[in-house]
């Protein structure tokens, strides 16, 4: 495959909770420690230096004292603590004064001393210099769009480790700076406080410049700068992974994971070797996967999200259910093949997943025997597939149809996307029934079975791609794969080609759609390429556009998902879905965790829970839809994606 040509057009042939902060960030209490910093905190001076003020002297304007809400919103009274700012309503906050910053003109400054740094050090650092030319950003990199709500990332660096670090972040409405102590390898890590608060403050459209000098043997180096982009939305969902090699999970170390993104360790959900192989409905309900063991893998489960702990609904010696292509509501599943789903004489066929029975589908049956990576979008109408029929299980072709849930109708079939040099698999559909991602690539080290060309580790290839349903023109997402705009790698160890198995959030957040992907790139400083015989994978996420131009990319640089086991685990296949609904009456945080779709208060300014749809008036953020129209803030921009009101992407 091409690491050059960032389009293809495949020739016509062309499955954690996200909640987000559930809380609201806790009102401060008493005057900040700082007395703030000067009014040029930040600029550069005529040598090139970063001047930042100690504390002392005159800190420009005085605060109004005022501090606006979290989660007001003007234009929809109603609206729960999850939905987000107001358009415009961006910068001082309670976050600010949490994390120990004061409040003037709308502008937060927050100052921090982990390190316990002399003044002579923070002087120097202040200062500037250039010695060493080694001194680079390995992670996070350039222009990645950050979510609000996750756990603070790990800036780490190239070149000689530090004796002390600064870190200046700033944007219209925020002036960070954090002294840390030594570090090997070189990194920093702002406290949960303060990434809370720059996260909050900042609005869809702010460049936050992230700023960073050390001090390494007397010697100083810096400032190297990139910038960032916060999403206007806290993470939510729930992310199901398969893992190897666990010290959670112990004994073998096999077994499926539950991650909370923003969350600081994964939940086991099932264990032992044959745990494995799984996907999971977009309403979060329930789980499938293989239930089997070393002896008789011909075993497969269905698992109920909803209790705690989660129960097994049907477990049976077949594969039926193993990496099914379940339905949005979980009841039931299409079938699989040749991916460690080996069903002599049995077809792919629709399974009820609570008892394991076969589900007549009509145009389907009798047509396709063999399905492989096979999906439904978010609202059950499209599925998509490996067409193994015509290619022996190497999985070159992906396959379109229709499907009537009334009737377990298939219809319409359509190829998708092509490639004879490529294995196309592991389809997802973006929200809004438009577009497919995939994983294009090559298959690693033989495993003994049929269907090693859908391997992501073991030295294996491949490149997330998303394709236009109507035009069906395949874009290869460079950003998120790691090339830079000429088709050359921007990855410090340049190991793109790397990222397998996406799926998508089934809902927008933030002004934008999200991946998460298995990849054995480096992670900075603390995870080598390919690490441990390239069986150490781990999960990233990225952004991808709402409206994105067919042929264009439309992805941006994927940050690692923190929280999960890093230590020698092969974490794969992470599935990411909502959040099993909770029922009327139940606290929620915003209308999508609610299953009737809206959470509302009690009175005003009482408690938020789930309620009953509300007969008259209009949806807010995350809140159910069937038409833009039902928006409160259609005429802001707001649409309905994917049967949830979404804020519009950035401008």
């Amino acid at each position: 495959m091409s690491k050059s040509n960032g389009t293809r057009n495949h020739a016509l042939l062309v499955g954690v909770v996200f909640a987000g902060l559930a809380a609201l960030v806790a009102p401060a209490c008493g005057g900040s420690k700082n007395t703030g910093f000067s009014a040029d905190a930040g600029k550069k001076t005529g040598d090139g230096s970063v001047h930042v003020d100690t504390g002392t002297g005159d800190t420009g304007p005085k605060s109004d004292g005022k501090v606006s809400a979290l989660g007001n919103r003007d234009s929809a009274a109603d609206a729960p603590p999850d939905s987000g700012l107001p358009p415009g309503e961006h910068g001082c906050d309670v976050s600010c004064q949490v994390a120990g910053g004061t409040c003037m003109g709308n502008v937060c400054t927050i100052r921090e001393k982990p390190g316990a740094l002399t003044p002579a050090q923070e002087q120097q650092l202040n200062a500037g210099g250039n010695a060493d030319s080694s001194f680079a950003w390995l992670y996070p990199y350039n222009a990645t769009v950050f979510p609000r709500g996750l756990i603070p990332p790990t800036l780490q660096f190239a070149g000689t480790a530090p004796d002390a670090v600064l870190v200046h972040i700033t944007y219209a409405t925020m002036d960070y700076v954090g002294y840390y102590g030594a570090s090997s390898p070189a990194a920093a890590k702002l406290s949960s406080p303060s990434w809370i608060a720059v996260t909050q403050g900042a609005a869809a459209t702010d460049v936050v410049t992230v700023a960073v000098t050390k001090l390494s043997g007397g010697q100083v180096s810096g400032p190297i700068s990139e910038t960032w982009t916060i999403a206007q939305g806290n993470m939510r969902g729930q992310i199901y992974y398969e893992t190897y090699n666990s010290k959670i999970i112990g004994g073998a170390g096999v077994g499926i994971m539950s991650l909370a993104p923003g969350g600081t360790a994964p939940t086991p959900i099932a264990k032992g070797c044959g745990n494995v192989c799984h996907t999971a409905s977009a309403d979060g309900s329930t789980l499938v996967a293989n239930a089997g063991s070393l002896i008789n893998y011909l075993v497969s489960a269905s698992y109920d999200l909803k209790t705690t702990p989660v129960s097994t609904l049907y477990k049976d010696s077949n594969q039926g259910l193993t990496y099914g292509g379940i339905y949005p509501d979980g009841t039931f599943a299409m079938s699989a093949t040749n991916y460690r789903t080996w069903l002599p004489g049995h077809p792919s066929h629709l399974v009820d997943t609570s008892t394991g029975a076969t589900i007549a589908a009509p145009g389907w049956d009798g047509v396709y025997k063999q399905g492989g990576t096979t999906v439904f979008s978010p609202d059950g109408k499209l599925f998509a597939f490996n067409d193994n029929d015509t290619d022996e299980g190497q999985g070159n072709t992906l396959m379109l149809a229709d499907f009537a849930v009334a009737t377990k109708t298939f219809s319409g079939f359509t190829m998708l996307a092509t490639d004879s040099s490529a294995t196309l698999a592991w389809p997802s559909f973006t929200p809004d029934d438009l577009s497919v991602v995939y994983h294009a690539g090559n298959g690693g080290e033989v495993d003994g079975g049929t269907g090693s060309v859908y391997e992501t580790d073991n030295g294996a290839t491949a490149d997330l791609y998303r394709v236009d349903l109507q035009t069906k023109t395949a874009t290869r997402l460079d950003a998120l794969d790691g090339y830079g705009p000429s088709g050359s790698s921007y990855l410090p160890d340049n190991d793109p080609d790397l990222s397998f198995a996406p799926t998508v959030l089934p809902e927008a957040l933030g002004g934008y759609f999200w991946v998460v992907f298995t990849s054995h790139r480096s992670y900075g400083n603390t995870l080598a390429s390919q690490a441990g015989g390239d069986v150490e994978g781990k999960l990233w996420v990225a952004a991808i556009d709402i409206n994105a131009t067919p042929g264009k990319d439309s992805s941006h640089p994927a940050f690692y998902l923190d929280g999960q086991e890093a230590n020698h685990s092969d974490n794969l296949r992470g599935f990411w879905v909502l959040s099993p609904c909770q029922q009327s009456g139940t606290a929620c945080g915003a209308g999508d965790e609610c299953c009737t779709g809206f959470c509302r208060p009690d009175g005003e300014g009482g408690a938020y829970s789930c309620v009953a749809a509300p007969v008259t008036g209009c949806s807010n953020e995350y809140e159910k839809c069937t038409s833009t129209s039902q928006c409160c803030q259609a005429s802001e921009g707001y649409t309905c994606i994917g049967g949830f009101c979404a804020s519009p992407p950035p401008k």
